[in-house]
């Protein structure tokens, strides 16, 4: 019992999971500022608990039917993965996969709405293109990602689409289409250095279980990702800027720290989970956004210092939920092997 619960664990990669929650987390926070009526704080509570269990169903699902879709290729090259270990077979990877994904999909769209009424309204819809795409895009990868040179692009959408879904889920949309475009853009910005540092760690992942080295651009471009985050920064004004400064800082010392610790080519399994544990920091980063947004509320009319008051109650929370998620990947991979 003990060994299958094991080989579980070992295909989900739920070590990685508190980095999904803190990208879906940054986008919630800052769409909750974007929300048409102050929502009561403990039902926004509970929505985003429900978003992080369907993103991480979705995930999970995912990672499972990667194995799935795999066991040819690890039977002949990596004999101790569960399914070809005989632990786990591969129909019921299958199985619990799809049904992960399913489960995943139908939660993150229920918990999209959170002003009571049981319509597709405009939250609901467009949580459920979003997840829709997430969904096909996780399919998309698990089937083609060993034949396709270019199905890391598609992984990096996934996460990309993190912080959009959790946006979409309480703010109000048309409000960020009608911001002055400069803001627009560097609201945007957040999901982009996503999608590239999710490029780059899927690049170099394909090097764990064959032979050669990744390139080393792919090593460089780490160090130019977090630059857009530092030009939003600038947008939202100097005081914002130092602090999107100090995460960046945060992100390029482990992004250093780790490749001293493992060089290659034997380090790239260790790296890669190193560039996974990152998320978290750009995270933190793409934050500012929030601050900036809150700061605007003070003094202004009463509607918006009304919102003012309720949004204080989350300011605490704009740090320690990324800090936090990046702690318990930390502690979790201790356990679950992070690829």
């Amino acid at each position: 019992m003990a060994e299958k619960l094991r080989a579980w664990l070992i295909l989900t990669r739920g070590s990685n999971l508190p980095t999904v929650w803190s990208n879906l987390f940054v986008g919630w926070l800052v769409g909750f500022l974007f929300a048409q009526h102050m929502p009561i704080v403990i039902n926004a509570l509970i929505q985003l608990v429900g978003l992080w269990l369907g993103v991480s169903l979705t995930y999970v699902g995912g990672m499972i039917l990667n194995d799935a879709f795999d066991a040819k290729w690890d039977a002949e090259r990596r004999s101790t993965r569960p399914i070809p270990a005989g632990v786990i077979t591969v129909w019921q990877a299958y199985v619990v996969g799809a049904g992960c994904l399913l489960l995943g999909f139908l939660i993150t769209v229920k918990s999209s709405y959170s002003d009571g009424r049981n319509v597709f309204n405009d939250h609901r819809s467009w949580v459920m293109k979003l997840s829709l795409l997430l969904t096909l895009c996780v399919l998309v990868y698990d089937r083609w990602h060993k034949q396709v040179a270019w199905v890391p692009l598609v992984m990096a959408t996934c996460r990309a689409l993190l912080p959009m879904i959790g946006f979409a889920a309480i703010g109000d949309v048309n409000l960020l289409f009608a911001m002055p475009t400069k803001q627009m853009w560097a609201l945007l910005v957040h999901p982009l250095v996503l999608w590239i540092l999710t490029y780059s760690i899927t690049l170099v992942a394909r090097y764990e279980a064959s032979e050669g080295q990744p390139p080393r651009w792919a090593e460089w471009l780490l160090f130019i990702i977090p630059l857009p985050l530092l030009a939003a920064g600038a947008v939202w004004g100097a005081g914002y800027f130092c602090w999107a400064l100090f995460c960046c800082g945060l992100f390029w010392y482990w992004i250093r720290r780790s490749n001293f610790k493992h060089p290659l080519p034997a380090g790239v399994g260790r790296r890669v989970a190193d560039r996974l544990a990152s998320f978290p920091f750009l995270d933190l980063a793409a934050a500012t956004a929030f601050l900036f947004f809150t700061a605007q509320m003070k003094g202004s009319e009463s509607s918006l210092e009304n919102m003012y008051v309720g949004v204080t109650r989350f300011l605490g929370l704009f740090w320690i939920v990324p800090m936090g998620c990046l702690g318990l990947t930390l502690l979790f991979r201790r356990w679950i092997p992070t690829t």
